[in-house]
């Protein structure tokens, strides 16, 4: 517009994307609810105060639990808001055909998908949209990060987390690279977790790779990396650790996004060419 040329980063993006994205969650809340030509602010009002009296209850959890970050409470309530309106969109629909057919909730949820599949699947991708949206928002706003030289025995802490040095060894692997890895023993409120064995491999042609070591679960990501390889000894080793909260549910609302998209483009067998 003012014919000047600016350069972005990805703060930028940041910035921009978050309510943008929070604008999105709102309407695959508010827009189930409507209908083309014939919805107003009253009859979406009426169709979506139930499912609003559980999804304004999240923030209150959010802070019981000592969340108190703004951005974590809008994005965390606006998913709460969309999951509660989609399964509301589901039972009623299922409760009306099992009351008019005289089936039970689960036939009748197999033959309502089937009869409107472009419906129903895209409420599941709906659904999917917010887990990913709940793995963007652990990463973004929780995510915490270190870096620390350790020596062995010594122990450090992440997110209350401690991971203990144990042990270091270097030797050579059976397809002729060198391999450096550590051992470190993790810990939490005083219990032993497991071990995470980060590594360098040193590939003959001189290609290094740094293999990071990964404690997964759905509530968080413990991710441990060598760095300076070529500095390693049992006296000094320097780890960098990433602790990523909630970032599995990025990858489980992506299969359940591919769950929606096969329900809703599935052909019926009209259009496969059979008959009823």
């Amino acid at each position: 517009m003012t014919g000047q040329k600016i350069t972005v980063g990805p703060p930028f993006y940041v910035h921009a994307t978050g309510p943008l994205w929070g604008a999105l969650l709102a309407l695959m809340g508010i827009a189930p609810l409507s209908a083309w030509g014939y919805s107003t602010l009253k009859t979406i009002g009426r169709a979506m105060w139930k499912p609003s009296i559980p999804a304004a209850l999240v923030p209150v959890v959010l802070l019981v639990f000592n969340i108190r970050n703004w951005a974590a409470l809008v994005g965390l309530t606006l998913v709460g808001f969309v999951i509660f309106i989609t399964l509301y969109e589901y039972w009623r629909g299922i409760r009306a055909r099992s009351r008019a057919q005289g089936e039970n909730y689960l036939v009748a949820l197999s033959r309502l998908t089937k009869r409107n599949r472009r419906r129903y699947g895209g409420y599941i991708i709906h659904i999917a949209m917010v887990l990913m949206a709940v793995g963007v928002i652990g990463i973004q706003v929780f995510q915490t990060q270190t870096q620390q030289t350790l020596g062995v025995g010594q122990e450090m802490q992440v997110s209350g987390y401690v991971l203990r040095y144990d042990s270091l060894a270097q030797f050579p692997y059976s397809d002729g690279r060198q391999v450096t890895r550590a051992v470190l023993s993790v810990f939490k409120d005083g219990k032993l977790l497991g071990e995470l064995h980060p590594r360098y491999d040193l590939y003959p042609d001189g290609q290094p790779m740094t293999i990071p070591a990964i404690r997964s679960t759905l509530a968080d990501d413990l991710y441990v990396v060598l760095v300076n390889w070529e500095n390693i000894s049992t006296a000094q080793t320097p780890f960098k650790v990433y602790h990523n909260p909630l970032v599995n549910w990025l990858w489980i609302g992506s299969l359940i996004f591919i769950l929606g998209y096969l329900v809703a483009a599935w052909p019926d067998k009209e259009e496969l060419g059979y008959d009823k």
